[in-house]
């Protein structure tokens, strides 16, 4: 995974030939020079690479420890002063000196650094590092850790003293190497200060000092410096695909751009907020929206994706995961939690939710805001709209009205404020340069994905009682670590489609597919899967296989085929006025006639289906 920047003099690779870039040109091209030729062209900004096509590997930033990733965050802590600055010998003389490292060691990172824009560039190559590396054990690193929790990190706030002696006696009693105080010291000073004030001096203290504390989230000062993601209930309730039975409210999560007030990414379904909605709305930022125009069948352009700054999301702990913090840190993203009972810091971004759950209440099926708004409107009655179809009015609500209307806190449209931002006008000379931007979405995706941990078995891995084999796990069958405990492998799974995992193999450094075991399992989603499980539950039936899973999954498909085809006749027979074999001369029958009532008999034995229906994909069961 790469990350590409655009601005003036970057070095980029277009049609495998080495560019680099002279100037934007819009908001998807950029000029580029040849440095070989010196020939200048004009490149769309997604045929860009950042290497050779021979030299693009599965990087994944998976590959790296905790421990590794801890230190290379600690090396960028150290230069990120003078990376990308103009910066003299005595600058790098004295954070050598404060930090106890040569300068020579500090250059090194810094050049290493400015090659890449990348924390996994700064972890330390162990291969390389012979018998160098942390001098302490693990045992006595633990104590340490576990003692600076109890005791730093309070608010009883013991001195450096107490707190070496209470490391130095827990390392006697187990006869191990007692730390020096220096590297106690250096412990101590790595850990982040915000987290150091908020549990010595409370959290009011931290975010006085660390905090925007008074007033509203700052701004951005240009596109895509910062993001803020949200989420909302909409206002409507959606029906199933297959009947239009009301199926419930779906839920909006949203990502917007506070410079420009630009939609820089969403994700629309029927489960609640969760990690998956905010991986997909991110993943939505970082990528080009053609194709998902496309998808949805919609006339327009919505040209802002790529890297933000900062990204703004609520708080909450299933919100963010340890995987979503290691993108955001591997891309240099600052990730913010907003504070709890400050709601000024998410204003920009519920302003555009509210904005939008307006325009739905114009929609057939709208819940309104409140009761009185309401009145006698009966919602599930008058649901119209399939969650796809509202994904698809919500779209081009984006991008061709929102975009282009009018907005008094910026004074112009949203999408004329991102081009200003970037190109510039008259009056505002714009940064130049477009957001930098991603060179392999696929491996982000799959870095998004929920991760579990499971051993590898003879027959595979299982999970959630479906399991799944390909010849590259047979290498890890029976595998133990050095204590001969099991091995938990590391793997992903989109909840959209369960036919297959990734597999993380730790060798090879690279996620691999694993399909079913049973190559004739049907394509599910994980919600399909739960649909599944709880009509064998309602049936009381245990103890089932896998087999008897996949079996009543389809007949819970026959089930819903049915009830459609015997729903579409009902309909068709409503709709046609009855004819009677008898008539003459081409009269319509009169309703008042009795001979007419006589035909509901022919529909009296018609059976109709009620189950328990999950709407694919959406997690929202009925």
């Amino acid at each position: 995974m790469s990350r590409i920047d655009l601005k003036k003099d970057s070095i980029v690779y277009y049609q495998n030939e080495r560019y680099k870039i002279i100037k934007t040109m819009s908001l998807s091209e950029v000029m580029l020079e040849n440095c070989t030729t010196n020939i200048i062209i004009i490149a769309n900004t997604k045929q860009l690479s950042s290497k050779l096509s021979e030299n693009l590997s599965n990087d994944h930033i998976d590959n790296y420890s905790d421990k590794e990733w801890e230190e290379a965050k600690k090396r960028y802590e150290i230069i990120k002063d003078v990376v990308f600055t103009k910066r003299s010998r005595n600058e790098v003389e004295e954070i050598g000196k404060q930090n106890n490292l040569s300068a020579v060691t500090i250059y090194n990172w810094i050049n290493i650094y400015e090659q890449t824009s990348q924390i996994s560039s700064l972890v330390p190559k162990t291969s390389q590092r012979g018998k160098r590396g942390s001098r302490l054990d693990e045992k006595t690193e633990a104590i340490i850790k576990t003692i600076l929790d109890e005791m730093y990190l309070s608010k009883q706030r013991y001195g450096f003293r107490k707190i070496y002696t209470k490391i130095a006696m827990e390392c006697k009693k187990i006869s191990i190497t007692v730390p020096h105080e220096n590297t106690v010291r250096n412990r101590i000073e790595v850990i982040d200060p915000k987290e150091a004030m908020k549990k010595r001096y409370g959290h009011k203290a931290a975010n006085e000092k660390y905090s925007n504390y008074e007033g509203e989230f700052p701004e951005g000062n240009y596109p895509m410096d910062v993001v803020q993601i949200d989420h909302t209930p909409l206002d409507i309730i959606v029906v199933d695909k297959s009947y239009r039975q009301p199926i419930g409210r779906p839920y909006l999560t949203l990502a917007l751009d506070t410079y420009s007030r630009m939609i820089a990414g969403i994700y629309i379904s029927l489960q609640a907020p969760g990690y998956f909605n905010v991986s997909q709305c991110l993943l939505n930022i970082f990528t080009p929206k053609d194709m998902y125009l496309q998808e949805q069948q919609i006339q327009g352009d919505w040209n802002i994706y790529g890297i933000p700054r900062v990204i703004h999301v609520d708080n909450g702990a299933d919100l963010v995961s340890s995987d979503m913090q290691r993108v955001c840190d591997e891309y240099g993203i600052t990730l913010l939690k907003r504070p709890v009972a400050r709601p000024q810091f998410g204003a920009h971004v519920e302003r555009i939710l509210g904005t939008i759950n307006k325009e739905v209440h114009n929609l057939a099926g709208t819940t309104f805001s409140d009761i009185v708004q309401k009145g006698v409107y009966n919602s599930q009655k008058e649901a119209t709209f399939t969650l796809e179809e509202l994904i698809k009015w919500l779209t081009h609500f984006i991008v061709n009205i929102y975009h282009k209307r009018y907005h008094s806190g910026i004074e112009m449209t949203p999408e004329a404020k991102y081009l200003q931002g970037i190109i510039g006008d008259d009056e505002t000379p714009g940064v130049g340069i477009l957001p930098p931007i991603l060179d392999d979405t696929e491996s982000i995706k799959i870095s998004l994905l929920p991760t579990h941990f499971r051993t590898i078995q003879k027959d595979g891995i299982t999970l959630d009682g479906i399991t799944y084999y390909s010849d590259v796990l047979r290498h890890w069958i029976g595998r133990t670590d050095n204590k001969g405990n099991k091995i938990q492998h590391k793997i992903k799974r989109d909840p959209l489609n369960i036919q297959k995992l990734y597999f993380y193999d730790p060798e090879l450094k690279e996620y691999f597919e694993v399909p079913y075991r049973k190559m004739y399992a049907p394509v599910m989603t994980l919600w399909d899967l739960y649909a599944v499980k709880r009509y064998l539950k309602d049936n009381k039936i245990s103890n089932y296989s896998e087999d008897e899973l996949f079996e009543a999954y389809e007949v819970l498909e026959r089930l819903e085929q049915d009830a459609t085809i015997t729903h579409k006749k009902q309909k068709l027979r409503k709709s046609k006025p009855p004819r009677h074999s008898q008539l003459n001369n081409n009269k319509v029958l009169d309703s008042k006639n009795p001979s007419v009532n006589n035909l509901n008999s022919l529909f009296e034995e018609i059976e109709t289906y009620e189950i328990s229906r999950i709407n694919k994909g959406n997690g929202y069961e009925d």
